[in-house]
Formats: C-alpha cells, sequence, structure tokens
C-alpha cells in the first residue's frame, strides 16, 4: 500500500451545479465522481498521469502530474463561470425591461431596443460561450495550494 500514490479531490460547495456529479477522469478512463461539498481518495501507480473532470461534454483542461511512490497531491474542481450570477441578473434585467415595455406602453421608446441588446447580448454571448467554444473550461481543476495538510 506505501508503494501507491495517492490523489484528493475536494470540490467546494457551490450553488451552480449541485445537483450535478462531476466525473474524474485519470489517463482518459472514467476513475470515479465527486459530489458538490465533498472530497474524494484515488489510489494509483506512482508515475505521470492526466487528470480531468468532466460534466457531461463540459469539463475541465487535462492537468499532467507526476505522482512518486507513497506521494499525495491535493486537487480541487470548482465551477469555471466566474460571472454566472452578474449574467443572469441582467438577463432578467433585460427581459423584464422589455415585458414591462410591451405591456405598459403603446408604443415603444425609440431607446428600448439599444438598451435591450446592451443588456440581453452580453450575457448571452457569456453563457453561448461556455456551451461552445469555452467548455474545456467550464470546470477549474487546480492544485489545492490552500489545503491544511499541503506542505
Amino acid at each position: 500500500m506505501e508503494n501507491k500514490a495517492k490523489i484528493i479531490l475536494s470540490r467546494p460547495r457551490e450553488w451552480f451545479n449541485q445537483t450535478r456529479t462531476f466525473r474524474l477522469w485519470i489517463d482518459g478512463s472514467d476513475a470515479g465522481s465527486i459530489r458538490n461539498g465533498h472530497v474524494e481518495t484515488v489510489m494509483l501507480e506512482p508515475g505521470s498521469h492526466t487528470l480531468q473532470c468532466r460534466l457531461a461534454w463540459y469539463g475541465s483542461q487535462e492537468v499532467r502530474l507526476t505522482l512518486e511512490p507513497g506521494e499525495t497531491a491535493w486537487y480541487r474542481v470548482r465551477n469555471g463561470m466566474k460571472y454566472y450570477w452578474h449574467s443572469f441578473i441582467i438577463l432578467l434585467l433585460g427581459i423584464s425591461l422589455n415585458l414591462l415595455l410591451v405591456n405598459r406602453l403603446d408604443e415603444r421608446p425609440i431607446w428600448a431596443p439599444l438598451v435591450e441588446l446592451v443588456l440581453i447580448l452580453p450575457a448571452l454571448i457569456y453563457m453561448l460561450y461556455y456551451m461552445t467554444f469555452g467548455r474545456k473550461r467550464y470546470l477549474i481543476l487546480e492544485e489545492d495550494k490552500e489545503n491544511a495538510f499541503t506542505s
């Protein structure tokens, strides 16, 4: 048992994706899962490995690491969308403004489409980025240097 290496993966408690389970892939094969707010331990043979977390077709960048016999590596996985609350609130403001103007006024002001475009378009582009081109950056897998047990 002492000649094995160990990876300890933590996932902080987050509101976004709280009901979804992230899959851990080591060297291209499924090695387990991690739920919101949990810590998982994986025993490995020493040597070079690649680590990746996935959620449906979203995922993290691959992390390459080399483990010595008996070594423990600490990693953390979290959501990569930093501004999802901001985007969501701005999107709701744009939609609410549209509904308010449509229901309350007979004739829409000339500035209304421009304000709606400025509110709705950036939020949609941000969300669409993570659904398409940024799908490999949807999760962030990083070394956990803030862990109390790391030296």
